[in-house]
């Protein structure tokens, strides 16, 4: 079932006037299903109802049948979301107004994986009550946290420093970014290389991915990382394992301090950060919220048990920081 085509301003405006949608009405839920994106990455229409009745801001009265009425014109709208009917996500379920699913375009792929992440998120966050902050309309258009800005810029002031880079699998190849700041180049690492050689012949594909790995190397790794909490993939042990591999590859040679650096910045990112698998908390308030009787266990694999061996990361820093966390960490 392909998604529906936009229509004009001047359908879309004859839609809303026969729902009986007003322009305050349209730009409160405008924002609210933007937020609603960004805040959770995927949730049912009933859901984002029950949200609507928690937000502590200036809201117009509205009915549960106006949600449901703007649900089905704004998917006729170029949005940063989707308004997917349940049985365009899942083949076997019938449809149901309220089953529909506001959707952050981010987390919808190309080809056979189209709602792989999708299903990810919603898998994980049915298990968290979502989260609605008091500022719940400024979600609409967030602005990033002090955490996310410190880490950025830490890893845009990390320098190429190495002659050769060497990727996840071993080869070394030239550095052709030698001298330069990662705030101030793109790169590709090389399975991104190869995913834009493998799609040579399916021109669309291709250039839809290489608009995913746009933006200078810096700021395509921490919208990895962001990914990477949001789908809830990864531990964090294993993210820094990811972005220090990515770093070897292209080049930057990590001090002991800046390696100790990075692994701070990257927790502080990471507990402070809203995640949408756990349907929009940052792990920081669900510490406070709920306090369970075990704690998660981790363990490091190769990768990591490498880097301490080497010296690129403290163990023991390391050990700290996932404590602090909340984490029991296996030897």
């Amino acid at each position: 079932m392909a998604y529906p085509k936009p229509l004009s301003e001047k359908a879309l405006q004859r839609l809303y006037k026969e729902r009986g949608l007003d322009e305050r009405a349209q730009g409160f839920l405008h924002d609210f299903f933007a937020a609603c994106a960004n805040l959770y990455g995927a949730i049912e229409l009933r859901d984002a109802w029950d949200v609507y009745h928690q937000i502590s801001e200036d809201k117009p009265k509205l009915r549960r049948k106006d949600l449901i009425a703007f649900s089905a014109i704004t998917r006729r709208e170029e949005q940063p979301y989707y308004v997917f009917e349940t049985e365009e996500v899942y083949s076997e379920e019938k449809h149901n107004e309220l089953s529909r699913l506001i959707v952050s375009k981010e987390l919808v792929r190309g080809g056979y994986g189209k709602f792989m992440w999708l299903n990810k998120v919603m898998e994980q966050a049915v298990n968290y009550p979502p989260c609605v902050p008091d500022d719940f309309l400024s979600y609409a258009s967030p602005k990033p946290e002090k955490e996310e800005t410190e880490l950025l810029n830490f890893l845009g002031r990390l320098k190429v420093t190495a002659s050769k880079g060497k990727a996840r699998y071993g080869q070394e190849y030239p550095c052709e970014h030698k001298g330069k700041r990662l705030r101030e180049f793109s790169f590709l690492n090389s399975d991104e290389r190869f995913e834009v050689e493998y799609l040579q012949k399916r021109p669309k594909q291709q250039a839809a991915f290489l608009a995913d790995c746009a933006g200078t190397e810096a700021e395509k790794l921490l919208r990895r990382l962001r990914e990477e909490d949001n789908i809830g993939y990864f531990s964090p042990a294993e993210s820094v394992q990811h972005v220090t591999e990515e770093l070897s590859e292209v080049g930057v040679e990590l001090t002991f301090q800046q390696a100790q650096e990075l692994t701070r910045l990257m927790m502080e990112f990471h507990n402070h950060s809203r995640h949408w698998c756990i349907c929009g908390w940052k792990p920081v308030e669900l510490a406070q919220r709920y306090k369970p009787q075990g704690k998660p266990s981790i363990s490091f694999g190769p990768g990591m048990q490498k880097a301490f061996a080497s010296g690129d990361l403290d163990r023991e820093e390391m050990v700290r920081q996932l404590r602090a966390m909340g984490m029991n960490v296996e030897k």
